[in-house]
C-alpha cells in the first residue's frame, strides 16, 4: 500500500496538469468567441453540447460517466461564460435591456386599502412628498399604474411569517410592472373593537387572508372564529361601522386610532419580528445608482438538471441568490416560471453578462427589477 504522502503528492501534480488545462480551455474558449462574433453564430448550441459529452464520456464505466459529464458540462458551462463576457464586452448593444438610470419624480401613488393600512404606511415611508391613493383590490392598483394614471402602485409581496403574497407575482407579469423600490414595513397587529368590547365580549376576529395566519396563536387560545376583509384598515373600519362588541378587528394601532376604534390588545403576532416587504411598481426598469438587488422570472425545458444549470451559473458568477419560488404557468398545466431574487445591480458588469447568458439561452426570462434591498431611506 502507498504512503498517503505519495498518493498528494501525485494529486498535486494531477491538479497542476488540470490548471493547465483548464487555462488553455478558457484560452480557446475565448477564440471561439472571436470566431462567433464575426460569423453571428450562436454560443450556445444544445445539440453541440450533447454530441460531446456522449462522445467524451463514451467507454466509462457507469460509476464515473455521470461523475466526468458531470466535470465535462461545468467546464463547458464555464466557456460559454467566458464568451458571453467576450461577447457583450465587444458588443455592449447586445445586452438585452435599457433601463432608466435616473429617478423620475413621483407625485401621485396608487397603494390597496384604505388610510391607516400597512400598505398606506408603506408608501408614506417610500414617497413622503407624494399623494397617495387607495384602491380596493392589488389589481387594480396594477391595472392603473399600467395605464398611467400614477406614478407609482405599492403593494406587499411578502411577509416575514406568511409567506410570498402570490397574487402578486402574478400580476406583476400580467401588467408587466417593473420593481423599482423596497421598503420593509415593521407589522405590529392589534385586536381592536368598539368603545365598550372587551377580550371577553369579542366572539369574530376580521382582517386580510396574510393577517389572520400571523396571529392564529392569539386566535386559537381565545376561540375566535375568522372572517376575512380585503385590507387590515377595511377590517377596522367595518368593525367600527357595525359597532358590534363581538366584532374585533385584527390591524394597526394607526387603523384602530383612525376609527375610533378601542385597543384591546397589543403585538398579538405569533412571531415577535414580523415583517411585510413592499414594493413600488412602475411600467419603467430602472437601475439606478445604489441599487443592490435584482429580481428575474424564467421558465425551463423539460430536462434533468436545467434548475441546477441556471442555479450554478449564478454561483460561477459569484452572485448570491436570495430567494427563489415557483408559480404555476396559467397557460401550461405543470409547467413553472420561477421567481429567483440575488444580489447585485443591472449597472454591474457580472450582472448584465449573467442576465445576457440567460436571455440567450432559456426559453423565456424576464427581468422583474433592480432596487435597494430593505431601504427605508426616501430616494429622491
Amino acid at each position: 500500500m502507498r504512503e498517503l504522502n505519495d498518493i498528494r503528492r501525485d494529486i498535486n501534480e494531477a491538479d497542476e496538469q488540470l490548471r493547465s488545462l483548464f487555462l488553455r480551455r478558457m484560452g480557446l474558449a475565448l477564440e471561439v468567441a472571436e470566431t462567433k462574433a464575426e460569423t453571428g453564430d450562436k454560443i450556445f448550441k444544445p445539440e453541440r453540447e450533447a454530441e460531446i459529452l456522449s462522445a467524451r464520456a463514451a467507454g466509462l464505466e457507469s460509476g464515473l460517466q455521470l461523475k466526468y459529464i458531470s466535470l465535462l458540462k461545468a467546464m463547458i458551462r464555464k466557456s460559454r461564460e467566458c464568451q458571453y463576457a467576450a461577447m457583450l464586452a465587444r458588443f455592449p448593444e447586445r445586452f438585452p435591456l435599457s433601463p432608466e438610470t435616473a429617478a423620475r419624480p413621483v407625485r401621485t401613488v396608487f397603494y390597496q386599502g384604505v388610510e391607516g393600512a400597512y400598505a398606506h404606511q408603506a408608501a408614506r415611508a417610500l414617497f413622503p412628498e407624494a399623494s397617495h391613493q387607495s384602491l380596493p383590490t392589488w389589481e387594480e392598483v396594477f391595472l392603473r399604474v399600467h395605464n398611467g394614471e400614477a406614478d407609482m402602485g405599492v403593494v406587499p409581496v411578502e411577509n416575514s411569517t406568511a409567506g410570498t403574497v402570490d397574487e402578486v407575482y402574478d400580476l406583476l407579469l400580467k401588467y408587466d410592472l417593473s420593481i423599482n423600490r423596497s421598503y420593509i414595513q415593521p407589522i405590529v397587529h392589534c385586536l381592536a373593537a368598539a368603545p365598550g368590547a372587551s377580550l371577553d365580549t369579542v366572539q369574530c376576529v376580521c382582517s386580510h387572508p396574510h393577517a389572520l395566519p400571523q396571529c392564529n396563536e392569539f386566535i386559537h387560545a381565545r376561540g375566535y372564529a375568522k372572517r376575512f376583509e380585503p385590507n387590515t384598515a377595511i377590517a377596522a373600519k367595518r368593525v367600527a361601522e357595525a359597532n358590534d362588541p363581538a366584532l374585533a378587528a385584527i390591524c394597526s394601532r394607526e387603523a384602530a386610532e383612525r376609527n375610533g376604534l378601542r385597543i384591546l390588545a397589543e403585538g398579538i403576532n405569533d412571531v415577535g419580528r414580523n415583517e411585510t416587504r413592499f414594493l413600488a411598481v412602475s411600467p419603467r426598469l430602472t437601475a439606478l445608482p445604489g441599487d443592490d438587488r435584482v429580481e428575474i422570472c424564467f421558465s425551463l425545458p423539460n430536462q434533468a438538471g436545467s434548475l441546477n444549470s441556471v442555479l450554478s451559473l449564478l454561483a460561477d458568477y459569484g452572485i448570491d441568490m436570495t430567494e427563489i419560488h415557483s408559480r404555476p404557468m396559467k397557460d401550461s398545466p405543470w409547467h413553472y416560471v420561477f421567481y429567483v431574487d440575488f444580489t447585485g445591480s443591472l449597472l454591474d458588469d457580472g450582472v448584465r453578462a449573467l442576465l445576457y447568458q440567460l436571455h440567450e439561452e432559456l426559453p423565456y426570462i424576464k427581468v422583474l427589477g433592480s432596487y435597494r434591498a430593505g431601504t427605508t431611506e426616501v430616494i429622491p
